[in-house]
């Protein structure tokens, strides 16, 4: 039959070049056809590269010539929490209709979290006529075969038997005389096999040589990239590995350029047997990836610099415009990424990747009815009755500020309290005396239209605030809000175990404050957003070594002013205007509006009140506010009551209009100031 669509011809292609796995294809075929079959579920799993995903796309094929309409999600592209998912995996199937259908759920490793959720939760809600199939690395756990016994498949991967992969060398177009030296070397293995078939495609490749080989995939991808059709393309690849995933939009961005065309680019690479196709683009194999970005970095280390900052540039332009929290889940995600091998933060979201694996954590969800007094318990336990009564008393007005993490048994493991400060009841945060004193010291730093974040309480069910899979989920859950709160000018967290995690908070730019603390309280930790935005503070982070502490303030560090302040600051400011020497001392030299102009800081000051007056100049009845502003401040006279004889004004009239005309400068700098 002909292929109706682009994606049925792409379907057709992946068919002809698949090969092996007859004895999981023929399992495969009897869940999804036969009637009586009792499985449900069916986990396939084994290493990176060993076929997982091609072996779903020929699941899919089957389950549809057995009449079975077919969704398809994947965990890179979902929000490990049960909402996310299910909401995804609902609407997939939902569009199905009402026959038979089967969900495939490919690279489930980044939701790992799930897993317990899917066996007790998700999998009981689906359909009697449902399948599942699930793809990824890690072993399914026991659980599975207990709780559902002969309703569960395990179909574990191995490298191909020597028929297979000649048939696997011979779809991809290798001469079979050169088919004895490639399976020596590769034993069967999958990838393997894919990098050598693209190696010897490539033109001028030279005759594959096994001795040459110490380490498999390593040579094999050298081979192949010294063989790439022309810089561009290697070029291309390099960007590629930098990132977790790529589209045209963002090749052209890393590439910094349109020639040679990055659609034509994108199309190469999409083709390549190591790159997998995605509704977000494409991704390089896992092992690809690490191999080539580390290639990059030890050939080219300022390149491949490059290449991070643009992408952390287009990331934070992105994050700012994602019209979802979903969308700005798989952002962050695309953001922190690029974070993975950074000496700080890549151990910490190594072990948030652990965490969920090996101690058995589900992601967050919100407080369940009734879980209250078992939150209050887990606080009694490790800060007292005192504390534990007022982080209730939280719970109880504002549940939707907590963020539950539970055990794949079903107990809570930990929770956050996460409180909008300039959201709060008056009344309730005046209740609580270790918030109030966070507000007391927060709030004149506030301006209007800002936002400010506590984080009220964390705790690990049995670590408390020590080291734990909590923690871990609980900094990475810091750093998002953060990195996606709208209008964020500061953050506190609190901590009872300031000596343990005060090098670190310190490390990461966050310093004691004091002023924030109630007597017998938790230590605060709070830093200033707008002092050094989240994007830019994630720069300076990435760009810090180890065992480097955190830069001193800057003497020429960006001063957030009240207000209040702000407009005193202007005033003496027109008041200094004349005799430029006497603004080296204003605190406007060290605010936002003045440091992003840049120069002479003096200047840049000189020049934004020169242009806020003179939008009174254009006006027509406001040109009086323009003339009293000039007679008294840009060009003065040597006395008010001089400057109103100048202008030929009753003094009472000559001031009323000086007074509109500062106020016009005042509003005009302060809409720079917090606007941009």
């Amino acid at each position: 039959m002909l292929p109706s669509t682009l994606g049925d011809r792409l379907d057709q292609r992946r068919h002809r070049r698949f090969v092996g796995r007859a004895a999981e294809r023929t399992r495969l075929t009897t869940a999804f056809a036969d009637a009586d079959s009792p499985v449900a579920v069916v986990h396939v799993y084994g290493p990176g590269g060993i076929g997982k995903s091609a072996l779903l796309d020929e699941a899919a094929r089957l389950a549809a010539a057995a009449g079975r309409g077919v969704a398809r999600i994947d965990g890179r592209d979902v929000e490990p929490a049960p909402a996310s998912f299910a909401a995804a995996a609902h609407a997939a199937l939902d569009a199905l209709g009402d026959g038979p259908r089967v969900l495939l759920v490919d690279t489930f490793e980044p939701i790992q979290a799930l897993d317990g959720w899917l066996r007790r939760r998700f999998v009981p809600s689906l359909r009697a006529s449902d399948r599942i199939v699930v793809a990824g690395r890690i072993r399914p756990a026991a659980e599975w075969q207990a709780d559902y016994a002969d309703a569960v498949l395990l179909l574990p991967l191995r490298n191909f038997g020597r028929a297979d992969a000649e048939a696997f060398l011979e779809a991809r177009g290798l001469a079979p005389e050169a088919h004895g030296a490639v399976l020596a070397f590769t034993h069967g293995h999958p990838l393997a096999l894919a990098l050598a078939a693209e190696h010897a495609r490539q033109p001028g490749a030279a005759a594959f040589d096994p001795s040459h080989a110490p380490d498999l995939l390593a040579d094999l991808l050298a081979r192949f990239v010294e063989a790439v059709p022309s810089p561009a393309h290697r070029a291309a690849l390099e960007a590629a590995s930098v990132v977790r995933s790529l589209t045209v939009p963002l090749l052209r961005t890393l590439l910094e350029t349109t020639d040679p065309d990055p659609d034509a680019l994108f199309a190469w690479l999409r083709d390549l047997a190591f790159v997998a196709s995605t509704a977000d683009g494409v991704s390089l194999h896992d092992v690809v990836r690490e191999t080539v970005e580390a290639d990059l970095g030890w050939r080219d280390a300022a390149r491949h610099a490059q290449l991070q900052a643009c992408a952390r540039q287009f990331f934070a332009d992105a994050l700012q415009e994602a019209p979802t929290p979903g969308a700005r889940h798989l952002v962050l995600a695309d953001f922190l990424h690029l974070y993975r091998h950074h000496p700080v933060a890549g151990p910490l979201l190594a072990r948030l990747r652990s965490a969920w694996a090996d101690a058995e954590i589900d992601a967050a969800v919100p407080l369940a009815e009734g879980e209250v007094p078992t939150l209050r318990a887990i606080a009694a336990s490790h800060f007292g009755d005192a504390e534990a009564d007022r982080v209730a008393g939280w719970l109880d007005r504002r549940p939707e500020a907590a963020e539950v993490y539970h055990t794949r048994g079903g107990g809570v493991a930990g929770f956050l309290v996460t409180l909008p400060l300039e959201d709060l009841d008056p009344d309730a945060r005046s209740a609580d005396p270790v918030t109030a004193a966070v507000w007391e010291a927060v709030a004149p730093r506030l301006r209007e239209g800002e936002t400010a974040l506590l984080f009220r309480c964390w705790v690990d069910a049995e670590a408390g605030q020590g080291v734990s899979a909590v923690q871990a989920l609980v900094f990475a859950r810091t750093v998002e809000r953060y990195l996606t709160e709208s209008g964020l000018a500061a953050s506190v967290l609190l901590t009872t175990e300031a000596d343990l995690w005060g090098a670190v908070l310190g490390l990461a730019g966050l310093s004691r404050w004091p002023d924030a603390e109630a007597p017998d309280a938790p230590a605060a930790f709070g830093k200033d957003w707008r002092v050094t935005p989240p994007h830019a503070w994630l720069d300076a982070l990435a760009s810090r070594a180890p065992s480097e502490p955190p830069p001193p303030p800057a003497r020429e560090a960006v001063v957030v002013l009240s207000e209040e302040a702000f407009t005193e600051a202007v005033r003496d400011a027109l008041r200094a205007y004349a005799q430029p020497h006497q603004l080296a001392e204003s605190p406007l030299l060290r605010a936002r509006l003045v440091r992003e102009r840049g120069g002479d800081p003096v200047e840049a000051l000189r020049a934004l009140i020169d242009e806020a007056a003179v939008e009174l100049a254009r006006g027509g009845r406001e040109q009086r506010y323009f003339r009293a502003l000039d007679r008294t401040y840009l060009h003065p006279e040597p006395t008010q009551a001089d400057a109103a004889e100048a202008l030929d004004l009753p003094f009472s009239t000559f001031r009323r209009h000086l007074g509109r005309g500062i106020d016009h400068v005042v509003s005009v700098l302060w809409r720079a100031e917090v606007g941009g």
